[in-house]
């Protein structure tokens, strides 16, 4: 049995598989995150390893005090990883994008694999057929494009995200919902054209909180399954475990 840990920047995620099979999904505000781990590692005896993803950074040595009990793995560039990584900077990699990677090497083999991931911030990331991650992107995601036109701005309000049919907005809110939800939409479209003029054979995963939002009818896009992520980092935990 192993426990997966997804620590986001609002939310922290937990999958509890048994002989391949998800048998606990929850997900809890990072508030009550540790005190979530504590009991399901208290009411589920028998672990044989954990593996925690944390771009908020809050973990710190919380982890320590289980590792004589069972093994508990890290996600990092430093990991035995499932596809090489050609970033530049591979130490900045997050370990958000690195599971989404590592998910889509295991699920998606054998054809380039256009990764889009719509949480807090929107990545885009590449894997090649041959397994080889060169790099992607990052832009601000819904929620920060709200704020930054109220930030930034002396009479702009701060609205909530919503998902507008017409383009043309006809009050300054309608314009701003217009901007953001739009502008997102053909930033999207446009990277996807980027990906399937230059490559083969692309698979085009969307992924994340608010990949909801988005029209069912994006071009030849696949939106991921709510355990991608988890298998993901059930593949890296196991290559992981016994070295």
């Amino acid at each position: 049995m192993y426990l997966i840990v997804d620590i986001g920047n609002t939310l922290a995620k937990f999958f509890l598989y048994n002989k391949g099979q998800w048998v606990v999904q929850e997900k809890v505000g990072l508030d009550l995150c540790f005190e979530k781990i504590e009991t399901l590692i208290g009411n589920y005896a028998g672990l044989q390893g954990v593996i925690y993803s944390d771009v908020s950074h809050r973990a710190g040595f919380f982890f320590e005090k289980y590792s004589n009990h069972f093994p508990v793995i890290k996600v990092g560039f430093e990991m035995r990883l499932p596809f090489t990584n050609d970033y530049k900077t591979p130490d900045t990699l997050g370990s958000d994008r690195i599971v989404l990677l590592a998910a889509a090497s295991q699920i998606y083999s054998n054809t380039n694999v256009l990764i889009i991931d719509l949480g807090t911030c929107i990545t885009y990331d590449f894997l090649s057929s041959d397994r080889i991650y060169c790099g992607g992107a990052i832009s601000p995601g819904f929620e920060m494009r709200y704020k930054a036109l109220q930030h930034f701005t002396g009479s702009l309000p701060l609205l909530a995200p919503d998902v507008v049919e017409n383009p043309e907005g006809e009050t300054t809110k309608g314009s701003i919902h217009s901007g953001v939800y739009w502008g997102i939409v053909d930033e999207i479209k446009a990277r996807i054209d980027y990906y399937e003029r230059n490559y083969n054979s692309l698979t085009i995963i969307l992924t994340g909180g608010d990949a909801n939002k988005l029209p069912k009818t994006l071009k030849n896009s696949i939106f991921a399954h709510s355990n991608f992520i988890s298998e993901g980092m059930l593949h890296l935990l196991k290559l992981n475990i016994n070295l």
